[in-house]
């Protein structure tokens, strides 16, 4: 195999793995993130709720005060996972996507080469066989002159 295919195939796999990797570096910051929301927010609803539950029952009744922490809940909960939303793998990840996406092509370039190599390889063997034949067949047109040299010969024979 040629070893500019071969180096080609290898930057692809690099490119890939460098993609992989950032794909979850960017999951794991996703995750931390989600479970720091979670603990937080679990923390902090218990906290809240019971300070503002306390504090709202004694201005509204006890249905009003659950509806209104529920809304405030709600509202935290949002406001993390929006925040774990927007983790992203930055701008080295259009640089080793470019990377990957050259990489295809060239090794596309090259599968398509070898292919047409393949083809022309292949009309040529028909070519050689079709010309094996037809001089198989023909024997160079001696065929045709064997009923001439014979009467020939029977024409010298006469004489």
């Amino acid at each position: 195999m040629d070893t500019e295919f071969k180096t080609k195939i290898k930057l692809l796999v690099k490119s890939e793995k460098a993609m992989i990797d950032l794909e979850i570096r960017k999951k794991a910051k996703q995750t931390v993130w989600t479970a720091l929301a979670l603990i937080v927010l679990l923390i902090g609803l218990i906290a809240l709720n019971f300070t503002l539950y306390f504090y709202l029952s004694q201005t509204f009744s006890q249905v009003a005060s659950s509806a209104i922490l529920t809304l405030i809940n709600f509202i935290n909960a949002g406001i993390f996972f929006w925040v774990a939303s927007k983790q992203t793998t930055g701008s080295e990840a259009q640089t080793i996507e470019e990377i990957r996406d050259f990489a295809w092509k060239q090794v596309s370039s090259d599968v398509d080469e070898a292919k047409e190599s393949v083809a022309e390889f292949k009309q040529k063997i028909v070519n050689i066989k079709s010309n094996i034949d037809s001089f198989r067949n023909d024997s160079f047109g001696f065929k045709n002159l064997v009923p001439i040299v014979t009467t020939l010969i029977d024409l010298n024979k006469k004489k």
